[in-house]
């Protein structure tokens, strides 16, 4: 089983957007399952699910030690199955100070599941809820738009998988563009920027400006259910 985690402490990125898309490729091929861990529900929403009929949310798995993580398992109807959010999740990360092992509680939860791939939408925030999906994950993807201020916010999120390594020391860690406009020579300068700071942990596909992702989401799609769109075509390539 192999986990991946979207994370930025910025909003406005294409975060929920990629775990969506990434989620609904792989699910062409693989059992997958989506987490939102996000108190946005985006992600939720996303799928078609109505988040103000939810009895159960990844806040209740996390929270209530008897609740099994079938029970907070729904079917979507894009051919990935979801542990939803809603709201109420905000109320999470709160109640998580008071936990035992707190940082490692997704982990036991999630850890007898029969999927070849997770992946996990995090809120906008380096808090105790995206660690808990980072102590579990095998990859972190970063989806970072092509503007120089970018670069501000990558010491955080490097000092957040450091605190993560000890213990899960075969976490990766990479980064792609997304809302790439090669009309803007200035997305292009950043982009070489971008590449030179990060290195090999920048990953060479990049997700471009498309307004088929705005008329998805609206409709509560994935990408992939408009075919032939180019990032239809990125995020295979992704």
């Amino acid at each position: 089983m192999k986990v991946i985690s979207l994370i930025n402490q910025k909003g406005g990125v294409g975060k929920t957007t990629s775990a969506v898309n990434i989620a609904s490729y792989l699910s062409f091929k693989h059992k997958v399952l989506l987490i939102d861990m996000d108190p946005q529900g985006n992600a939720t929403s996303n799928c078609g699910i109505d988040k103000k009929s939810l009895k159960k949310t990844i806040g209740t798995l996390l929270l209530e030690d008897s609740v099994k993580v079938e029970e907070c398992i729904i079917e979507s109807s894009k051919g990935f199955d979801l542990i939803p959010s809603n709201l109420d999740v905000s109320a999470t990360e709160l109640g998580l100070y008071s936990k035992f092992s707190r940082e490692f509680i997704l982990r036991e939860k999630i850890k007898n599941l029969d999927y070849e791939f997770i992946i996990i939408d995090c809120s906008p925030s380096l808090s105790i809820m995206t660690i808990n999906a980072l102590v579990v994950s095998s990859l972190a993807l970063t989806p970072i738009q092509p503007q120089i201020f970018s670069i501000e916010g990558i010491d955080s999120l490097t000092s957040v998988i450091n605190l993560v390594l000890p213990a899960n020391p075969s976490l990766k860690h990479k980064y792609f563009i997304t809302m790439f406009d090669a009309r803007f020579s200035n997305y292009i300068e950043n982009e070489t920027k971008i590449r030179e700071v990060l290195g090999d942990d920048f990953l060479s596909t990049k997700i471009r400006t498309d307004n088929n992702i705005r008329k998805t989401q609206d409709e509560s799609k994935t990408i992939f259910e408009n075919k032939n769109t180019k990032s239809s075509d990125d995020y295979e390539k992704l």
